[in-house]
């Protein structure tokens, strides 16, 4: 793999210039689904919107370990620029797309240029976790600065989508060509490329990238009925694709190119559970609790976005605060797992009683927000130093691309069973207040947008959903609990050897040494 020395360059300007990248990857879906309704009707796109929303995700968790293997090879800054071009050149064709064939074209380019910036930028970390801070240093301004930047670019998409929704699918195209200049000034270039490279290993790319599309595919229709074919057929394919996928890189060992003996390593194993409390918290608080406003306090437009702003300034201040004590050894790893995890479940069940209440202000939600916000970033610090400690020169870009994959997986689990859990209930309780035709009108709407002839029907769901989601959260409130305690648990029987704030990767005073193409 290709190698190069630290760059001179002040490490933390830096550092946020990573976190700008990483951001133009979380704000594009964000963006994409703000523009999604008013794109739709635009292009009819009809029973195609669905897969619209997702297919950039898809490819994204698809291609992200294959880019990471690639950028190993060639040189991560070419990489990275080819992704940016990439990237600005798939939105752009969704911003200038006649028809939905153009769009969907535009979406999954996109999709595969930002999976391959956001597993470049996360592997550039360890070349600029320099000085007294070290590597935890680095994630947490790399944490705090990608939440931040991503606020900033979701809120300009989204307003420029009242003003013209192929104007927000602009916006990636600027920052991301503006970028490349940004990268070819700050980032030191590549180093020679490998004389040996090993095998390409195309079946192993092959059978990761079907067996995750067909998977989320099938999770992503979760929402419309778990038991209907297009869930269970796509979900037990990809389980299936995915598992030909572990036996044929058992088989390839060190020559696959992704090793998958990490699956039997605690430490991997605990940053998977760490995956679990940040992705899958995510996806489960951002869409459930703007749901809650909009239904049981009929906020709407931009007080809505407004609405989510303390959870993502909590989130954002949390990442330095937790990254300060990281890195001055006052926090240990395992104690930012169950630190960040304990903050998590008492946001949650906060969320609970409040929603129990029923409050007339998403105001009272204000610590919830808060609280929520800190306990999903704390431990993202810990979870992206395991991928990074776990990630051998060999294998540098794969591993350590593959927390977006990971990420993907939580996040999209989280989010559909986050949906179904609390539509379920919420339609149950309709039906047992007003009958089963009351229920029957109220999943019709969910589907269609199709008013229920009574109007009865919207307002008792509207104040059954609070009680939904107060239930909901309770329950992962619990599984943030268990998952939290289990890493905590690994790490503290099998990561010996280490300081506490050196257990990253790298020491906290000495320079680290390159890594592999980062």
């Amino acid at each position: 793999m290709t190698t190069m020395a630290p760059s001179s360059r002040n490490p933390q300007v830096a550092l946020l210039f990573l976190g700008l990248l990483a951001a133009i990857q979380s704000a594009d879906p964000n963006i994409s689904s703000t523009a999604l309704l008013t794109a739709g009707k635009a292009l009819n796109m009809g029973t195609l919107s669905a897969l619209a929303a997702s297919i950039s995700t898809f490819i994204l968790a698809a291609t992200v370990i294959t880019t990471g293997m690639v950028a190993d090879r060639l040189g991560r800054r070419k990489v990275l620029v080819s992704a940016l071009l990439l990237s600005a050149l798939g939105d752009a064709l969704v911003a200038l797309a006649p028809d939905t064939t153009i769009y969907l074209l535009g979406r999954s380019l996109a999709g595969i240029g930002l999976g391959a910036v956001f597993g470049a930028a996360f592997a550039y970390i360890t070349l600029f976790a320099r000085g007294k801070g070290g590597l935890p240093g680095a994630l947490g301004l790399f944490t705090a600065s990608s939440g931040l930047f991503t606020l900033l670019i979701t809120f300009t998409g989204a307003s420029l989508v009242g003003l013209n929704w192929r104007l927000a699918f602009a916006v990636v195209p600027l920052l991301s060509l503006v970028s490349i200049a940004i990268c070819l000034a700050l980032l030191p270039k590549d180093g020679p490329r490998p004389k040996s490279p090993g095998p390409w290993d195309v079946v192993g790319q092959i059978l990761l990238a079907t067996g995750i599309i067909a998977f989320l595919y099938g999770v992503s229709h979760a929402t419309n009925g778990i038991a209907t074919p297009l869930t269970v057929g796509p979900v037990l394919a990809g389980v299936v694709i995915l598992g030909a996928f572990a036996i044929w890189e058992r088989r390839k060992g060190e020559d696959g190119f992704f090793p998958i003996r990490l699956f039997r390593e605690p430490i991997f194993i605990a940053a998977v559970l760490i995956g679990l409390v940040y992705n899958f918290s995510s996806g489960v608080l951002l869409l459930s609790f703007s749901n809650l406003f909009q239904y049981a306090n009929d906020i709407k437009g931009l007080a809505l976005s407004l609405s989510q702003v303390p959870y993502i300034l909590g989130g954002i201040i949390a990442a330095l605060v937790a990254g300060r004590l990281r890195a001055s050894g006052r926090l240990s790893q395992r104690g930012a797992v169950l630190f960040g995890s304990g903050i998590l479940v008492i946001g949650l069940l906060l969320f609970a009683v409040t929603a129990a209440a029923r409050p007339a202000s998403v105001l009272a939600y204000l610590p919830a927000l808060l609280i929520a916000g800190a306990g999903v970033m704390i431990p993202a610090i810990p979870y992206g130093g395991l991928i990074l400690q776990e990630a051998d020169p060999r294998h540098y870009g794969a591993v350590s691309s593959s927390r977006t994959t990971i990420g993907q997986f939580w996040y999209a689990l989280g989010l559909a069973g986050s949906t179904v859990l609390i539509d379920t209930l919420t339609r149950n309780a309709v039906g047992r207040k007003l009958g089963s035709s009351a229920e029957a009108e109220l999943l019709q709407w969910s589907a269609t947008g199709g008013k229920p002839s009574s109007p009865e029907v919207l307002k008792e769901a509207a104040f059954a959903f609070s009680g939904s989601f107060a239930f909901a959260m309770v329950a992962f409130a619990i599984l943030v609990a268990v998952a939290g305690l289990a890493a905590w648990w690994l790490l503290k029987r099998y990561q010996t050897g280490q300081p506490p704030h050196t257990a990253d990767t790298h020491s906290a005073t000495a320079p680290p040494s390159p890594p592999p193409a980062a």
